[in-house]
């Protein structure tokens, strides 16, 4: 598999004036890790870029969504039907401009077999994971990963579709349903404690709420009605979708930590800035053909995936245009099966193809092709995980 990787390294980089090719010049920083979840099997595959290496890792369920913790070291595993919430360990800890190995990949101790986990969020030590069977909160601290074998578990409400967002002072703000409408979705946000307690009540209904993303004083949520916002004191007010919505909403809200900028997007329909300086939405672009958007690591680059396979890098700060290309990506006929899924770091873009078996790898500011990995099994989902730095230093 290495002598694979390094091959195709040495087929697509650019050689330099005496003739020999660079290879180090497309080499991800020595402490990234892909961290792929299988569509079929329980197993999970580590992947390092750095030396073009795969290794398997048996886990319980197949098909786990990744999310990387607030440190980077971990990703948390949800496998909803399954009833899991897990987290695997990189072996990294991250220290600023440097890394140390602290261990070999594997799994940590801690981990929640609430009903129905779904959506996840990560702040400072703090994880939390919603369960959507029962209107819980698993609460895990990533200083106990391997210290802590069962997660906290507190009761917010009733069972819904729901969603948790944490503050810089440790206050929740979370989704609460007051069964005012018929689906499965909440309508009103409430502040908590950690322990479930309420500290703000809602002052807000709305007919329906998707999508949340904050930092750390502000928290958006995708309402039908238009962005409800929720500050860290308890004071609500809602941003008004554009007139030209109709009845459509934003359901997907991402926020980029370093450009400092919450996006909005929905499939098929545009992306958008939601400018919580003068509480409006403004359009970033419009496209029928839009199919995904993402932040790099660090929230730097804004990422936009299209159904014909074109990708653009876009700055974070002003939205302009770093690169576009029109890239070999496979989407399935028909489903989301097989659907390639998306990462970024500081240098490079990975797009998985869940069709074939491989990951793809693009300089993130050219999406100049570097190589193909091939994997044992088809990917489902993939996170980065370990540190951006490039320096090992010793204390």
């Amino acid at each position: 598999m290495l002598l694979l990787f390094l091959a195709v390294f040495a087929l697509t980089a650019c050689s330099d004036d005496d003739g020999e090719t660079p290879a180090h010049d497309h080499e991800e920083g020595q402490f990234v890790r892909v961290l792929v979840s299988d569509q079929d099997q329980a197993n999970y595959y580590v992947v390092n870029p750095h030396e073009g290496t795969v290794e398997t890792v048996a886990g319980q369920y197949a098909a786990g969504r990744l999310y990387t913790s607030p440190s980077g070291r971990y990703v948390s595993v949800i496998n909803t039907d399954d009833n899991l919430a897990t987290f695997f360990d990189s072996g990294i800890e991250a220290h600023g401009d440097h890394a140390h190995v602290k261990g070999t990949p594997k799994w940590a101790l801690s981990k929640a077999t609430a009903s129905r986990p779904v959506h996840y969020y990560g702040k400072g030590d703090n994880i939390l994971v919603f369960n959507d069977g029962e209107g819980s909160i698993s609460h895990f601290k990533e200083s106990t990963m391997h210290t802590e074998a069962e997660a906290r578990v507190f009761d917010i409400g009733d069972a819904h579709h729901g969603a948790p967002a944490l503050f810089n002072n440790g206050t929740i703000a979370v989704t609460e349903k007051d069964g005012s409408t018929a689906w499965t979705l909440p309508e009103r946000v409430k502040i908590i404690d950690m322990n479930g307690n309420t500290l703000h009540e809602s002052t807000i209904q709305t007919s329906g709420i998707h999508g949340e993303a904050g930092n750390g004083e502000t928290v958006l949520f995708g309402s039908v009605e238009g962005i409800l916002r929720v500050n860290q004191d308890g004071s609500q007010l809602l941003i008004e979708n554009p007139e030209s919505f109709g009845d459509e909403w934003i359901g997907t809200i991402i926020y980029g930590e370093e450009s400092e900028t919450f996006i909005g997007f929905d499939g098929g329909r545009g992306v958008y800035e939601i400018d919580i300086a003068t509480n409006s939405i403004n359009t970033i672009e419009e496209n029928a053909n839009l199919s995904a958007a993402t932040f790099d690591w660090e929230g730097h680059h804004l990422i936009l995936v299209y159904t014909d396979g074109t990708v653009k890098v876009l700055d974070g700060h002003g939205f302009g245009t770093i690169a576009s290309e029109q890239l070999e990506i496979n989407f399935p006929a028909e489903g989301s099966t097989g659907a390639p899924t998306y990462a970024a770091s500081e240098e490079f873009l990975y797009i998985s193809d869940g069709m074939n078996g491989s990951i793809a790898m693009y300089e993130l500011e050219t999406l100049e092709f570097v190589g193909t990995l091939a994997l044992p099994g088809k990917p489902a989902r993939m996170a980065l995980m370990g540190s951006l730095a490039h320096d090992d230093h010793e204390h």
